[in-house]
């Protein structure tokens, strides 16, 4: 204890009591309120003469008095509760009116007053400072229910179970904790927040339920689904109607996307099956077209040779003397066929270019040699109209068909014919 709050000892000399106190001759002890006051008795003591027989009572009661003054020094420093100072001060006034006292017992009685002042100073501090840790509390818990709250009216489809379960468990133990830790919140003031918490985690529990029901529900309905897309695709695996079976596993393809992923247990081996199904198709696709591609490398081949000879005749310097040679080559290079897909607009740019040259070189002879040209073109036009005609009649029935490799082929040999007859129009 401090030396500022330290208490003095107090100690009652003979002499403030003697003019109030009265000793007889077998050492029975009496003392009077006041001066010339009746008497009470206090005591007998037999072992000393009538001095130390007051002293023997006077130190009872410094005792006392000093106790008191060492209780006083408590409730100033706040050493303990005011429960437990209250404890302390009752047990001193009992023990204090319980006897009569050589001493100045008014005194201890203001002393034993003021303790009572400062001990309930203690008390409204001690009820201020509850008050605001209860409604530390009181937002605590109001924390965890609103936060449990937020989690039952999360989107199911958008919640992550796994880690809003653990979430929702921890703030249950938050909670309990929270019922451990002093200070303990009354029945009326726990009970609306425990209701709250309780009803979070039941719709929290029932969305979660409901969620993984319905998830195994749509997952068997993913099941069936592509159960029956695999059938038809394993169905479809042998056919060798290369246009429309391809649109048809595309669609296929499209609806199995469409779907989702379906149980973890069975997906991967339902893809697995769907997959083989597919390439079964697609790899003798890609061999017949292989076969088809090797045709067409053999045209390509003569049609360079046929484009490497109408290059010799360029350039067109005299082109009556040619003209004949170039149509017939120009013949033989369409008779060649189609070539390759890659192949096609570079063979298009090819002869495209020889037969500009040799329409500029037509352009700049004779009326003579324009009037033979233009009977020349003008049987050209007719043979390209033919043409047209013929492949616009092929690209429809392409179509009508689903054939995809037909229908492209017709479409870039129309290119190319179209582009020819325009460039023969308009010159």
């Amino acid at each position: 204890m401090s030396p500022a709050i330290k208490p003095k000892y107090h100690q009652t000399s003979v002499e403030e009591v003697s003019d109030r106190t009265r000793v007889d001759g077998e050492g029975h002890v009496y003392v009077a309120p006041t001066p010339g006051a009746e008497e009470a008795y206090v005591g007998q003591f037999s072992a000393g003469d009538a001095e130390a027989a007051l002293q023997y009572f006077i130190r009872k009661f410094d005792d006392l008095y000093n106790r008191s003054l060492l209780l006083r020094a408590r409730v100033a420093t706040q050493a303990d509760s005011s429960g437990s100072l209250r404890t302390a001060l009752d047990s001193l006034r009992k023990e204090l009116e319980a006897g009569v006292w050589v001493g100045d017992v008014e005194s201890l009685r203001g002393i034993l007053q003021e303790i009572e002042s400062g001990i309930e100073g203690i008390s409204e501090e001690e009820k201020k400072q509850n008050e605001e840790a209860v409604a530390a509390k009181i937002a605590q818990r109001e924390e965890i229910v609103a936060e449990a709250e937020q989690l039952a009216a999360s989107d199911p489809d958008n919640t992550h179970w796994k880690t809003a379960q653990a979430k929702m468990a921890e703030l249950f133990e938050q909670w309990k904790t929270e019922q451990r830790t002093p200070p303990r919140l009354s029945k009326s003031q726990e009970d609306p927040l425990w209701k709250r918490f309780r009803e979070a985690r039941s719709n929290f529990e029932r969305s979660r339920k409901a969620f993984f029901v319905k998830r195994d529900k749509e997952a068997a309905e993913i099941k069936r689904a592509k159960a029956e897309l695999i059938a038809e695709a394993e169905k479809l695996s042998s056919s060798t109607e290369w246009g429309p079976t391809t649109k048809a596993y595309h669609r296929l393809m499209d609806q199995w996307k469409s779907l989702g992923r379906g149980p973890r247990k069975t997906e991967d081996a339902q893809w697995t099956r769907f997959r083989a199904a597919q390439d079964t198709f697609f790899s003798a696709r890609d061999e017949a077209n292989a076969k088809i591609d090797a045709e067409y490398a053999e045209n390509l081949k003569k049609k360079e040779e046929i484009l490497g000879k109408l290059r010799e005749l360029m350039p067109f310097t005299k082109p009556d003397a040619v003209r004949d040679r170039y149509f017939k080559l120009l013949d033989e290079f369409e008779a060649a066929g189609k070539v390759p897909r890659g192949d096609v607009k570079r063979m298009e740019r090819a002869i495209g270019e020889v037969q500009g040259a040799f329409r500029d070189a037509q352009g700049a002879g004779t009326d003579t040699r324009a009037s033979a040209r233009n009977d020349r073109q003008n049987d050209m036009v007719i043979q390209l109209e033919e043409t047209i005609a013929q492949l616009e009649d092929e690209l429809a029935a392409a179509e009508k068909a689903g054939d995809d490799k037909a229908k492209r082929e017709a479409e870039d040999a129309l290119a190319a014919r179209r582009s020819w007859l325009q460039m023969l129009t308009s010159s």
